[in-house]
């Protein structure tokens, strides 16, 4: 292991016990040698490869007008694995680091690489920009009807707004022949914001201002009162039927159940909230990560933090999901300086901080953490 257990991103948790028995394999099978043996072979694919990706990147840069590699010490990386399932993408933002991993495939899957890339290049502009897209976050109310919308989406407005613009983007460079039908379906699905960018950023075409010039004005754009009225009359996306038989019914229930809670929540509705987190944890599955972080956020809101940190230790035990575990941290850290452990409240800041870039509330909430104790007039 070369760096430190508490710098270890948290989805390594469930393989840790797996690094003595690669030592033993290592050694055992003498990777090394058989790795002399196939390097060439990822050289070759890397080659072909190369172009294309360097391409696709330089046409982003060119198209935001970003001086190609002034990431200030911001690392993008794409690393080949030929092991895996074909056609496979996986990305991971660690700290201010993104990294994609990709397996072999006939076609380069460019697309999902320069949209990883392109929030690599945006995602530090909505930090930038906090306050001004921060008074246009009534909007996320109307995202909040939209049944096909992450949650992740839902939950944080600057991660929401960011979508929108990089899904534009994606349809001023490619300029797919449907585009109302296009436009119409991404509204559907919830991303709201994607006809209000597509029009901006043909008046950024015209002048030759930067992204990171011209951002701020295209957020400043932004007309709540005139976006919820053109959005009152979207019907957006149900979620599509399961087929007979894919699923139980009683995990169909399990999920209703768990919007059910999550809109519950962002009502403050928390006894009816309670309720229904109770019998997902009770009748369905005592281990939901949602339904005990869900019970977590409750508690917190309640202002009841023994029962709230309880809920979080036991939620960072299970969870997988980056966002519910970058948050859990972020509230634990909250508890701990409310209580004045500042040592401890700095441990868990800073266990958020390594996941917390993909999600700007989040890291926005981190630094202020370790900037100085939750709570205080500082």
């Amino acid at each position: 292991m070369t760096v430190e257990e508490t710098d270890l991103p948290p989805d390594t948790k469930s393989v840790e016990g797996l690094l003595p028995l690669l030592r033993t394999f290592y050694k055992q099978v003498d990777l090394a040698s058989l790795w002399s043996r196939v390097h060439r072979r990822y050289e070759e694919e890397a080659g072909q490869l190369s172009g294309p990706v360097r391409k696709t990147l330089a046409d982003s840069d060119g198209y935001l007008r970003f001086p190609s590699g002034n990431y200030l010490g911001r690392t993008y990386a794409i690393h080949l694995c030929l092991l895996g399932l074909p056609r496979q993408v996986q990305g991971r933002i660690y700290g201010s680091n993104y990294y994609l991993v990709i397996t072999a495939s006939k076609e380069p899957r460019l697309y999902e690489i320069r949209h990883q890339y392109l929030h690599f290049l945006l995602d530090p502009m909505a930090l930038k920009f906090a306050p001004q897209i921060q008074q246009r976050a009534a909007l996320v109310l109307v995202a909040h009807r939209a049944p096909m919308l992450g949650t992740d989406f839902k939950d944080d407005f600057s991660l929401l707004l960011t979508e929108c613009l990089i899904r534009s983007i994606e349809l001023r460079m490619d300029k797919p022949e449907t585009l109302p039908k296009t436009l119409a379906e991404l509204v559907g699905e919830g991303y709201i914001l994607v006809p209000y960018y597509y029009k901006a950023l043909q008046e950024f075409e015209k002048q030759d201002a930067s992204m990171t010039v011209y951002y701020g004005k295209m957020v400043e754009g932004i007309d709540v009162k005139a976006e919820t009225q053109r959005l009152a009359a979207v019907k957006f996306t149900p979620r599509p039927e399961r087929p007979e038989g894919q699923v139980s019914e009683a995990q169909s229930e399990e999920e209703r159940l768990l919007d059910q809670g999550d809109n519950f929540i962002y009502q403050a509705k928390y006894e009816d909230a309670k309720t229904v987190f109770q019998t997902v944890l009770d009748k369905f599955n005592p281990k939901s990560e949602r339904a005990l972080y869900g019970m977590a956020i409750i508690y917190s809101n309640l202002r009841k933090p023994d029962p709230a940190q309880e809920y979080f230790k036991k939620t960072l035990g299970l969870a997988r999901d980056l966002r519910v575990v970058t948050w859990s941290h972020i509230y634990l850290g909250r508890i701990y300086d409310l209580e004045g452990q500042r040592k401890q409240a700095l441990v868990e800041y800073h266990a958020a901080s390594l996941t917390a870039a993909a999600y700007p509330g989040a890291l926005r909430a981190v630094q202020s953490g370790l900037s100085a104790p939750y709570g205080s007039k500082e």
